[in-house]
C-alpha cells in the first residue's frame, strides 16, 4: 500500500449535465434531501436535465460540484476503507475538502457555497485568460504594467502549474494583459468561458459578504489534513479557517505549492469528483501515481497500485 494517499476535489469547470449517471437513487436522495432543506431549486433536475445554461450559473454549478464530489468521496470511503492522509480543492473544491474532513455537515456546505456563488455572480463582471507557457514572473510584470495604464485590475488568479496561469480582471484590462503575454512568447492566451472574474480584487465585496457568512456559521478542527488555496497550509483553528476561505476568493489559487507538498510524500493521488481537469494538472505538476474516480478502470487501478 502506498505511503501516503491524497485526495484532490475538482472546481469550476468540472460539471457535465451526466455527471451523476453512476449514482444510485439512493446515494443522489442523500445530497437531494440536504439541498432540498437548503436551496430553492431542484439543482438535481438542472444537473440530470439541465439546461446547460442553468447548470453552469455560479451559484448553481458551486453547490452541484460540491454534492456531486461528496458523493465520489463517500463512494471511495464504503469502497476502500481508506482515510486518505491529505485533502484538496481547486477553488471551490476546498470546501468540499472542507466538508469531507467534517469540518461542517453537507446542509451548511451546500448553502455556504451557493452563496459564495450568488456574491460572485452579484460582483462586477470581468474575464479570465490562460497563459500557457510563459514564466509566472513575466506574466505578473506584465499584469502590472497593465494595471499601471489601465487603471484596472487584472493579476494571476490561479497559478495551476509552471506552465499554465489563469489571470483574471476587468475586461478591457485582461484582454490587453493577455495580448502582451502573447507578444512575450506565451504559447497560448485562451479566454475562459466564465462570467465571473474569481481570485482576483474584482471579488473584494464578494469576499466581505462571504466573511459575515463564515462568521455565523460553526467551523470544526478537520479530522484530516487540508491543504487550503491561499497558502497551501493546513489549519486547526476555525477563525483561521475561516480567514483563508475569505482571502481565498480574491487571491490567487496557489495550485503548484499544493502540488509540491503532495509530491514530497511520493503517494498515491486520486482525484475525487466529476472530470479529470486536476489529473492533468497534477501531472503536469510531476506527480506519478493520478488516477481520477470518474475513469471506468479506476477501482482495477487502485487495487493494482494498492
Amino acid at each position: 500500500m502506498p505511503r501516503h494517499i491524497s485526495l484532490l476535489f475538482p472546481g469550476q469547470g468540472s460539471q457535465s449535465l451526466d455527471m451523476l449517471s453512476t449514482f444510485s437513487s439512493s446515494e443522489i436522495n442523500l445530497i437531494s434531501n440536504a439541498a432540498n432543506n437548503v436551496l430553492d431549486i431542484d439543482i438535481i433536475d438542472h444537473i440530470k436535465n439541465g439546461p446547460e445554461e442553468i447548470l453552469n450559473q455560479t451559484s448553481i454549478t458551486q453547490p452541484a460540484i460540491l454534492m456531486t464530489s461528496y458523493l465520489y468521496y463517500r463512494r471511495f470511503i464504503n469502497d476502500t476503507g481508506i482515510v486518505p492522509d491529505i485533502l484538496a480543492g481547486h477553488s471551490l473544491g476546498e470546501y468540499t475538502a472542507l466538508l469531507a474532513s467534517e469540518s461542517f455537515d453537507l446542509l451548511t456546505a451546500i448553502s455556504l457555497v451557493h452563496k459564495r456563488g450568488k456574491y460572485m455572480e452579484n460582483a462586477e463582471s470581468g474575464s479570465m485568460y490562460a497563459i500557457l507557457n510563459l514564466d509566472i514572473s513575466n506574466i505578473k510584470t506584465i499584469c502590472k504594467e497593465v494595471e499601471a495604464i489601465t487603471g484596472q485590475i487584472v493579476s494571476a488568479a490561479n497559478i495551476n502549474s509552471n506552465n499554465q496561469i489563469v489571470i483574471a480582471g476587468n475586461d478591457n484590462s485582461t484582454k490587453i494583459a493577455a495580448d502582451r503575454c502573447k507578444e512575450a512568447g506565451a504559447k497560448r492566451c485562451i479566454q475562459l468561458k466564465v462570467s465571473v472574474a474569481s481570485h482576483c480584487a474584482l471579488m473584494s465585496e464578494a469576499a466581505n459578504l462571504l466573511e459575515q457568512e463564515l462568521q455565523s456559521i460553526l467551523i470544526n478542527k478537520p479530522k484530516m489534513t487540508v491543504l487550503h488555496n491561499y497558502d497551501a497550509s493546513h489549519c486547526k483553528d476555525s477563525s483561521d479557517i475561516k480567514l483563508k476561505l475569505k482571502k481565498q476568493l480574491f487571491k490567487p489559487v496557489q495550485w503548484v505549492s499544493i502540488m509540491n507538498k503532495i509530491r514530497e510524500y511520493d503517494g498515491l493521488v486520486i482525484e475525487c469528483g466529476p472530470g479529470k481537469v486536476l489529473s492533468g494538472l497534477a501531472k503536469t505538476n510531476g506527480i506519478n501515481n493520478i488516477l481520477s474516480m470518474t475513469d471506468l478502470k479506476f477501482k482495477d487501478e487502485l487495487k493494482q497500485l494498492l
